[in-house]
């Protein structure tokens, strides 16, 4: 058979929304299976993308720059960007729409929908930042309930949809995203006490992450005399120059510091004790899964699948909002357990095994499989 793969995403050339997919395509690739991706152009191509291509893969960049040439043909050097124009192209017997972010349009539903093509829509994230439009209501309800299957990440994403389109989903269903550690893992606990050491994995974006919510709690006295060093990983999203200077400003250079971005996750959690993640809001965040399966616990805020994979005050400690005052609230609880860290830790391990799939890309291509009857 053949699998269509439509990526919504538009504001970068490959992100952790894609992970997902790209595995399934491969898998499905490995199974003798026909896949055609339709991707957005950039200048730089993905090295997943270039990977998918050397196997088979049929890949449309859309909107990609025509040759100056082609612009003196007029019409005739015109290539036809539309979904249906792919769709007629590749005759996938099915298709998968991912989207990295809910307000994200789903004209290619459409164009499967005139074809009877059977789809489904895998969104990654949704939060309550954005508003679909009233003049663009009726669009995302006959999007989504017309789908085979509308794959969330979490019951909490779902809920965030439906009550963004007004409408229940019955053919809604939950999904897991694949982890970058082995499921067996086993990272011994660091050997160095103190000062305890806390993590804050994620691309440095406060709108998303929220970073400055941390340094609004740290810059407490009472936090200040503690001995707890926070470090900071990942990637500038365009946040790192405003939490350097806050940091500064408030004098927290000893207690808050950068680590970068460290590929091997593992070495992350080989040297801390625990995951701080005050989040403002999330799909089902990776980081979190891949700590408890490291041994690890969270402080996090309620979002995404966080209150389903740990029990607060148990295996982690949730934050009901992103507020200094909850944070503020979720980290005192853990600092008053801190001589059972290690403990905690093997609990949320535990935890994770008992909620989370061993293999997300197998169960998640048996639903693409599934798509055609």
């Amino acid at each position: 058979m053949k699998f269509g793969f439509y990526s919504c995403m538009s504001g970068m050339p490959w992100g952790g929304s894609e992970v997902l997919w790209y595995k399934a395509a491969r898998r499905l690739q490995h199974q003798n299976h026909d896949v055609a991706v339709n991707f957005k152009w950039w200048p730089y191509k993905a090295f997943q993308l270039e990977e998918l291509e050397k196997h088979g893969a049929l890949l449309h960049r859309r909107y990609a720059r025509q040759p100056k040439w082609k612009k003196f043909l007029g019409p005739i050097g015109k290539v036809d960007e539309s979904p249906e124009a792919w769709l007629a192209k590749t005759q996938p017997d099915a298709v998968l729409i991912t989207l990295g972010y809910h307000p994200d349009q789903i004209l290619i539903a459409d164009a499967c929908l005139r074809r009877k093509i059977p789809y489904a829509i895998n969104l990654q994230c949704a939060s309550n930042f954005f508003f679909i439009a009233s003049d663009r209501l009726e669009s995302y309800q006959r999007w989504y309930s017309q789908a085979n299957k509308v794959l969330f990440v979490s019951r909490e994403n779902q809920d965030k949809l439906q009550n963004n389109i007004a409408l229940k989903l019955d053919n809604a269903e939950i999904v897991a995203n694949p982890f970058n550690v082995d499921y067996n893992v086993n990272v011994p606990w660091p050997k160095s006490a103190q000062p305890l050491r806390v993590a804050v994995v994620g691309r440095v974006h406060f709108q998303s992450k929220g970073q400055d919510v941390i340094v609004d709690v740290m810059k407490q006295p009472k936090w200040k005399d503690r001995p707890i060093e926070i470090t900071f990983y990942g990637h500038d999203q365009g946040n790192k120059g405003q939490l350097e200077s806050l940091i500064k400003i408030h004098g927290l250079e000893k207690q808050l510091k950068f680590g970068g971005f460290v590929r091997d996750v593992t070495e992350i959690w080989a040297d801390n004790h625990a995951l701080l993640l005050p989040s403002r809001y999330e799909g089902a965040p990776l980081v979190v899964t891949e700590a408890m399966l490291c041994g690890r616990f969270a402080i996090t805020t309620n979002l995404g699948r966080n209150a389903e994979l740990m029990d607060d005050n148990e295996s982690g400690f949730i934050a009901e909002s992103p507020t200094v005052r909850l944070l503020d609230e979720a980290m005192e609880r853990a600092w008053e357990k801190r001589q059972q860290w290690q403990q905690i830790g093997q609990l949320a391990r535990q935890h994770i095994r008992e909620r989370y799939p061993e293999d997300p890309v197998g169960e998640y291509t048996a639903q693409i499989l599934s798509l055609v009857k």
